[in-house]
């Protein structure tokens, strides 16, 4: 891939930390990531990254099973919360985790994208539908959920357009494929 928007956009947004999580890295690790200490947790063991320091097999919504409470400066994860039955309390478990003004930073498909939207107006399941999606987040409303599980600063952006061969570039965040969000842990 040419392109990567949504994982130098993680990187970039977490890099002024020094103790990162990255949760969910199994499938793509992000080689962009140069924090200090990079410890990635994910359901399935793989071969740890050359970048990453440590990697944990583990559930991400118990993430206090692993980690000390206000003991990781920042979290990212791409492509989670869709996957999650219960998103508010992930969301409260990384902000357990994360040291005061610690910063978590997603990324999450869109409901408004173009295609995402045509696919709801009529009820296609056969593009950008996966059965391993539970629900996909508008932006406003990923606001609300990360101001109920603790967090302030929030922040909304676009988290780019995937396009095959190409890779992910930006694109207007109203109607991006992917949004991006981050808010500092309020304790």
């Amino acid at each position: 891939m040419l392109f990567d928007y949504r994982q130098k956009l993680l990187a970039k947004s977490t890099k002024n930390y020094n103790v990162l999580l990255d949760i969910g890295y199994a499938e793509k690790p992000n080689k962009y990531l140069g924090n200090k200490q990079i410890i990635g947790i994910d359901l399935h063991a793989v071969e740890k990254p050359s970048n990453y320091s440590k990697i944990v097999v583990g559930n991400a919504n118990n993430l206090v099973n692993y980690f000390d409470e206000s003991s990781i400066d920042a979290i990212c994860c791409g492509e989670l919360l869709e996957h999650l039955i219960n998103p508010i309390d992930f969301l409260k478990n990384c902000n357990k985790v994360l040291k005061p003004n610690g910063l978590l930073a997603l990324t999450t498909p869109n409901p408004h994208h173009l295609f995402e939207f045509l696919s709801t107006v009529f009820l296609s399941k056969k593009i950008f539908y996966s059965p391993e999606h539970v629900c996909i987040y508008p932006q406003r409303w990923l606001i609300r959920m990360f101001e109920i599980a603790g967090f302030a600063d929030i922040k909304i952006m676009s988290g780019g357009l995937a396009i095959p061969i190409i890779g992910t570039i930006w694109f207007p965040r109203p109607i991006a494929e992917f949004t991006f969000v981050m808010g500092k842990a309020h304790k």
